[in-house]
């Protein structure tokens, strides 16, 4: 049975912590140290799979000489990574690691599948381990998502999707056998109603994203539903934030709407228990 650490004051503080004079000050990198210092460092390593991804796109990038801009929000410095390609020493994640070995033997440049999809496969097969259910479910839904609505746009535009799945599961069995509509899904995978609806009545491809995130926000929601102040009430709150933060890059009206809903979700789903002084936690 996991120990579960309760972040009261952290918590009940986050509204203040997006907020300065009414304007949204944070972003994720603000949240990101926020955490790592008030955190529990088991709990940190928990907020820091969520930055894995822009670890593997540093990866990618510096072992296919990409030559672009290396991302800050990953948990590895440039430094680290280009030391841990020349020499590994197992200094980063096991997966990672064994990536940088697999590529530079050219292990796979024979197999139809893009180094790409190749870490990727790694990548989940690594997060599929977590311990933490929360996370667990969230990277395994996560998935099946990304798979699902890769095999619709393969379908849309006639590409056979074998070599563009990644891992190995229920989800992926049935893409590859059924022909339906929903891939024979409706039962195993309850939102893909949503994801057909969200692909058949977009008006745009801007669209379709925006009704995508809907799904992964309602998914988040729902799944931190009964965690008032636990690490999984900070790991969905900076899933949502995100969300919003890329959103106010893209379409600014949507980002901002997204920061509303965001807001308003961490004034109505707490209250803190009696024995804690709110004016106190507000001055925290």
């Amino acid at each position: 049975m996991q120990f579960k650490r309760n972040y009261y004051y952290l918590v009940a503080g986050l509204p203040d912590l997006l907020l300065d004079e009414g304007r949204q000050k944070a972003t994720v990198a603000h949240f990101k140290t926020e955490f790592e210092n008030n955190l529990h460092p088991d709990d940190y390593k928990l907020v820091s799979l969520l930055f894995l991804k822009w670890d593997n796109a540093n990866l990618l990038n510096l072992l296919m000489k990409k030559y672009q801009k290396f991302l800050d929000f990953g948990n590895y410095s440039r430094e680290v990574m280009e030391d841990e390609i020349k020499d590994p020493e197992n200094r980063l994640l096991p997966y990672l690691t064994n990536f940088i070995r697999k590529y530079k033997s050219g292990e796979q440049e024979n197999s139809g599948i893009s180094w790409e999809t190749e870490l990727d496969n790694d990548f989940f097969t690594y997060l599929l381990h977590t311990q933490n259910i929360f996370l667990s479910r969230w990277f395994e839904f996560k998935l099946n998502l990304q798979n699902i609505t890769t095999a619709l746009a393969c379908r849309d535009h006639d590409v056979a999707v074998e070599k563009q799945l990644v891992g190995n599961n229920s989800i992926t069995g049935h893409i590859l056998r059924s022909s339906a509509n929903d891939f024979g899904l409706m039962q195993e995978f309850p939102e893909i109603e949503k994801i057909l609806a969200a692909w058949e009545n977009s008006e745009s491809l801007t669209d379709r994203e925006k009704a995508i995130d809907q799904i992964k926000w309602e998914w988040i929601d729902e799944n931190t539903f009964f965690h008032y102040f636990s690490v999984e009430k900070l790991l969905g709150f900076m899933l949502h934030l995100e969300m919003v933060e890329r959103w106010m890059k893209l379409d600014e009206e949507t980002g901002r709407k997204l920061f509303e809903k965001l807001l308003a979700g961490l004034g109505e789903s707490f209250v803190l228990p009696e024995e804690f002084n709110l004016q106190y936690v507000k001055r925290k």
